[in-house]
């Protein structure tokens, strides 16, 4: 097993650049071993460089006994000198420490370091004594019989190792050196300072990256970045202080082992202290409630089932006791209360209704209305429904036709503001048949249309007000507490914060999707607005790039947007072209939690309110033209909705038109 121990890093005294001498020693040194491979390694740390002779070597005195001198070890030179303020090392090899010693294992090594500049004949004074213990392994136990220790020059010969055994000349190897890294760059705005550079491995792997800093260019701080994939670095403000900022980029080889490091750039730039805005915090959440005591709760049909004590307190037990004699009864899992609204969709046959519109010709109104008025009919009250009264032989009109809208476009003609009618027939019923989708349209489209004439000026037709129709809504029963609400909104603000909009990516958008989906997107009336907006891009995000998402993916989009998961493709493709998809997908979440009083309600409302409210805009524009309504088909009505949309037009949206269009009929006719 391999074993590293390192030595006491012993750093000399930095001295102030007013003390500097022609040479200085080296900042600091250390001992590392390689117990498997039996080398030995030591660290040099160069000085700040600013002396007038900076070393271009430097010699290790080393020894088994203490008192180092120049005169009294052995020593080698070292083939690399001074790289400002960056670590360097020499290795010794196994023969190499044969040369120099009879057995190691359990010894003592003691060294001193010396600094030269052989340019200029300048030396440094020797480093303070450094010993370390060598371990008692097999590799450092050499047990020479016959080894003598070298003396003369040979005891101190700065470049070539001759051992005693062959006559062959080694050359000590420098330390593997990694690649410079390239583009190295530094952007700094007032905040944090932003590292990046560029680098690919040459012959030697690089293990790190270092960054050096310093606001002395004496003392320096180190960031050591070990993911050799990074390409960027982030130094936080909070080490940034006002001043010159020196750094240094450098990449780093295996240093254990005795690689190096090389210093690739540096540089230095003004900084100043950033100060954070005052903000306000807020208190912490809540803590959680304490988990509820569960009890044991036999069912109607016999099983048994945990519960809380609050859902047996608050009826829950009784609506799943419901819920499963309704699943038994209809194959719907439901309430009475949703059985009784209609939320199963019962396997019996609807009925049909026509909706039937006469307006008789025949009729003398000259004497009952001045020439300037004009009749708008009144729909009949729901409660005075009846069947319409036999027809008579002698009553029965000469003609009596079905037309559909082509019908109505051929015997209507439209010059500037004047309406003509030609060849109208006495009787004209308009017949549609829709098949009825809820009880609720018997309540809102009588069967019978009975005309009710009221005088009206002309000048006030222009704005007659449609009468809306209503499907009536179910208020959503609330299953989670306030306090538990709360806590669920803080864990969407939670993972929102860092987000980016523009930056989001995908897993990033099903997370906060996600989140929305445990409280409800219709609760977020507690969170802030800047949650809700950010809840709203996250939602268009999803919908925008639908065809990058998974099945699970596109699963909870669906659920947030209470759609089926097939309708979610469908929504992607009808926002490119359809402005009212679109805005409706806008302005989704900003609905929702504005009707979180309304039970179930999904996209499919909003764009049925879109649709509703365009309707409402210019309803007479809509209506009288004559190209967009021989386009309507009230059996094919939706083909490229949602099922939800379907549903949601057919509850809503086509009473209103069907109402408008017997109103507009009417109005006419009685005008003609």
């Amino acid at each position: 097993m391999l074993r590293k121990f390192l030595a006491v890093l012993l750093l000399i005294p930095l001295p102030v650049l007013a003390d500097h001498v022609p040479t200085q020693p080296a900042y600091g040194q250390d001992l590392t071993t390689d117990n498997n491979a039996g080398t030995i390694t030591i660290g040099i740390l160069s000085s700040d460089g600013f002396e007038d002779s900076p070393p271009e070597n430097y010699t290790i005195f080393f020894s088994g006994s203490s008192g180092i001198t120049e005169t009294n070890s052995f020593c080698v030179t070292t083939s690399f000198g001074h790289s400002t303020n960056n670590w360097q090392y020499h290795t010794f090899s196994n023969d190499d420490l044969k040369y120099y010693f009879a057995d190691l294992a359990g010894e003592n090594f003691y060294f001193r370091i010396r600094s030269n500049n052989e340019t200029d004949n300048s030396v440094s004074t020797l480093t303070t004594e450094s010993v370390y213990n060598i371990y008692a392994g097999v590799a450092f136990e050499f047990n020479q019989t016959d080894w003598s220790a070298p003396t003369g020059t040979d005891a101190c010969n700065p470049y070539v190792v001759t051992t005693t055994t062959t006559t062959t000349t080694t050359t000590t190897i420098p330390p593997a050196v990694p690649d410079d890294a390239t583009n190295v760059s530094v952007n700094y705005q007032g905040k944090d300072v932003y590292f990046a550079w560029e680098y690919t491995d040459g012959n030697t792997v690089a293990k790190e990256f270092h960054i050096n800093y310093s606001y002395d260019n004496a003392t320096w701080d180190r960031v050591v970045i070990t993911d050799t994939s990074a390409r960027t670095y982030t130094l936080d403000y909070t080490n940034i202080q006002t001043g010159t900022f020196y750094w240094t980029f450098s990449v780093c080889g295996d240093l254990e082992n005795g690689e190096s490091c090389t210093d690739s750039d540096s540089n230095n730039f003004e900084t100043t202290e950033y100060v954070p805005p005052t903000t306000t915090t807020l208190p912490p959440p809540p803590p959680p409630p304490p988990e509820p005591e569960k009890v044991e709760v036999v069912m109607e049909d016999g099983s048994k089932a945990e519960y809380e004590t609050y859902e047996v307190e608050d009826g829950t037990v009784d609506r799943d006791n419901q819920r499963k004699a309704n699943e038994d009864k209809f194959g719907c899992y439901m309430t009475d209360a949703q059985i009784e609204r209609g939320d199963c969709k019962l396997p019996e046959e609807e009925p049909k209704e026509e909706v039937i519109i006469v307006v008789d010709e025949e009729r003398d109104t000259k004497e009952e209305l001045p020439d300037d008025d004009v009749v708008v009919p009144e729909l009949e009250s729901k409660d005075e429904v009846k069947e319409p009264e036999p027809i008579k032989e002698e009553d029965t009109p000469k003609e009596e036709i079905k037309i559909d809208v082509e019908k109505i476009e051929e015997e209507f003609k439209f010059e500037e503001e004047e309406i003509i009618f030609e060849d109208i027939p006495e009787d004209i019923i308009i017949v549609i048949e829709e098949e009825v989708v809820e009880d609720e349209l018997d309540k809102e489209i009588p069967g019978d249309d009975i005309i009710r004439e009221e005088t009206v000026q002309e000048e006030d037709v222009q704005d007659e007000v449609v009468q809306e129709v209503e499907v009536p809504k179910e208020v959503i029963i609330e299953e989670l507490t306030e306090e538990e609400v709360a806590l669920e909104v803080a864990e969407v603000e939670e993972v929102i914060k860092d987000i980016v909009i523009e930056e989001v990516t995908t897993e990033e958008v099903i997370e906060v999707i996600e989140q929305v989906n445990d409280i409800g997107v219709q609760n977020l009336n507690q969170a802030t607005e800047e949650v809700k907006e950010v809840v709203q891009a996250v939602v268009e995000e999803a919908i925008e790039n639908v065809e990058d998402l998974s099945e699970e993916q596109v699963a909870v989009v669906a659920e947030v947007l209470q759609v089926e998961e097939d309708d979610v493709e469908i929504i992607a493709e009808a926002v490119k072209e359809d402005e009212v998809v679109a805005e409706a997908v806008e302005e989704y979440v900003e609905r929702a939690v504005e009707n979180a009083n309304v039970e179930n309600y999904t996209l499919a409302d909003v764009v049925t309110e879109v649709q509703y409210e365009a309707f409402l805009e210019n309803p007479i524009e809509v209506l009288i033209d004559f190209d967009n309504i021989t386009e309507i088909n009230l059996s094919n009505i939706s083909n490229d909705m949602t099922q939800d949309q379907k549903e949601k037009a057919q509850e809503v949206v086509v009473p209103v038109i069907l109402t408008r269009i017997a109103s507009m009929a009417a109005f006419i006719f009685r005008r003609s």
